[in-house]
């Protein structure tokens, strides 16, 4: 009976270590903690089609609004990657050297759009079936790669032309101008990775004429982000989305609801490596 008890204790104190192991693992192959640098998002790179609703609403102000929206955001990723990594938060303590680092990882950034990340659910399927899932995924990557070539505007007979494409499947991604940058403040603050919220955006797909005054419109949720090394060499991008109702103008509710669902696909998206 003793022995069953034992065993008993051993499957139930197990369980957690294999639920948390389900998203990082920072420190099975260094044995260390890593120490994760989160910049917020830029104030400049802020969309959201409920702003207008949200102001009715709390009687707020655009700029009170999105500062709501950034922090709460900084504050959800941060408690969630807690608990794998230590974080280094630009945002809590709001002093000149915070606001200087900020500032100065802001001025070498750019952005662009590239295509996503994703990952085959190939885990149930047999070898050939993998086989085929992973070739016709790379059949479809390299089709829009090429789409995505002859999208971008250029010169023809003396006029600028390009083709409109689609970015259902593209994040915005930041590059850095100047990787000096991150090795100066990665050395000064003991820093393994950067973090970069690049984009928050709460959008209206408005290419349905049919969809206007419905209030089972849905709204789509996106937070993009890329993440670099201390020797500014960009590791991996993607980013996460959700769908809102076009009726939700509390912002509380927004983040209780809805902010969940793109912490854990963040958690799933991002790599460290």
């Amino acid at each position: 009976m003793r022995q069953i008890i034992f065993i008993l204790l051993a499957i139930i104190s197990s369980v957690p270590m294999v639920y948390g192991q389900e998203f990082l693992d920072f420190n099975s192959r260094y044995n260390r903690q890593k120490r994760v640098l989160v910049v917020p998002f830029d104030e400049r790179i802020y969309f959201n089609d409920a702003t207008a609703d949200i102001a009715r609403r709390d009687g707020l102000t655009h700029d009170e609004i999105m500062e709501y929206f950034r922090y709460q955001l900084n504050l959800n990723l941060i408690n969630s990657l807690i608990d794998s990594c230590e974080v280094v938060d630009l945002l809590k303590d709001n002093t000149r050297e915070d606001e200087a680092d900020i500032s100065g990882l802001y001025t070498t950034m750019s952005y662009e759009l590239r295509l996503a990340e994703f990952e085959l659910d190939t885990e149930n399927m047999g070898l050939l079936a993998k086989k085929r899932a992973e070739k016709l995924e790379e059949a479809r990557r390299k089709q829009r790669e090429e789409e995505m070539k002859n999208a971008r505007p250029g010169m023809r007979n003396g006029e600028i032309v390009g083709h409109r494409q689609q970015t259902d499947d593209m994040y915005l991604h930041i590059v850095i101008g100047q990787p000096e940058v991150l090795k100066e403040i990665a050395k000064r603050r003991n820093v393994d990775y950067f973090l970069f919220v690049n984009q928050f955006d709460i959008k209206t797909d408005y290419r349905d004429p049919y969809i206007s005054g419905q209030r089972n419109v849905q709204r789509i949720m996106r937070v993009h982000f890329s993440i670099y090394n201390t020797e500014g060499e960009f590791i991996s991008g993607n980013y996460a989305s959700t769908k809102v109702p076009m009726y939700e103008d509390d912002k509380e509710r927004i983040v209780n609801l809805y902010f969940p669902d793109i912490m854990r696909q963040i958690l799933k998206k991002i790599k460290f490596h």
